[in-house]
């Protein structure tokens, strides 16, 4: 773990932050909301860092589930920092609980390895549309994709069509039925 913190890591501070978001009925309104969101913006910022470091000695899934966090909790920040109304208080204090949990319990920890690669692919733009590589002097754009989950998921695209690229998803008939018999019949 990096020991050049400007801030002690203070989980019980972090933790009532985000309790007061998730399990709240109502959330505050004007500048007590304004004051609790930069209260968690702050934590995501300090434990960022912190996740990084341990990321580099966990090992399998725990790992990638790392990396894919630290990857959503940087667009997040750059989100909130630009003033997107999409980023909200919940969206704020679901990655802060992500990451506190993380630092907490990391899993069984190793050698740490590929710190390097880990920072890369933190700091990588990825399309949602493709999944292919943004490069940094190439343009994008920021959209809001739907989901059956919640009220749009927010991402980078390329701006230009994607003709040309691979489907993400290529369609698989269902086990055991081959395409001519069709679905429900046996």
């Amino acid at each position: 773990m990096s020991e050049n913190r400007l801030l002690p890591l203070d989980a019980d501070t972090i933790q009532t932050a985000y309790d007061s978001v998730l399990w709240a009925p109502r959330l505050p309104t004007g500048e007590d909301l304004g004051t609790l969101k930069r209260q968690l913006q702050g934590h995501v910022q300090l434990l960022i860092p912190e996740v990084q470091d341990l990321a580099a000695g966990m090992r399998g899934e725990m790992r990638r589930l790392a990396v894919h966090v630290l990857v959503r909790a940087l667009q997040l920040l750059t989100e909130y920092v630009g003033g997107s109304p999409a980023c909200d208080a919940f969206d704020l204090a679901t990655m802060a609980r992500a990451l506190l949990t993380l630092y907490q319990h990391p899993g069984p920890l190793g050698e740490p390895t590929g710190a390097d690669e880990i920072g890369e692919e933190v700091r990588r733009r990825l399309c949602c549309a493709c999944w292919e590589p943004i490069a940094d002097d190439e343009s994008y754009e920021r959209r809001t994709l739907g989901s059956d989950s919640s009220g749009g998921i927010h991402g980078d695209v390329h701006p230009e069509l994607h003709v040309g690229r691979p489907p993400l998803l290529a369609p698989v008939p269902p086990q055991g039925l081959h395409p001519s018999q069709g679905f429900g019949r046996r």
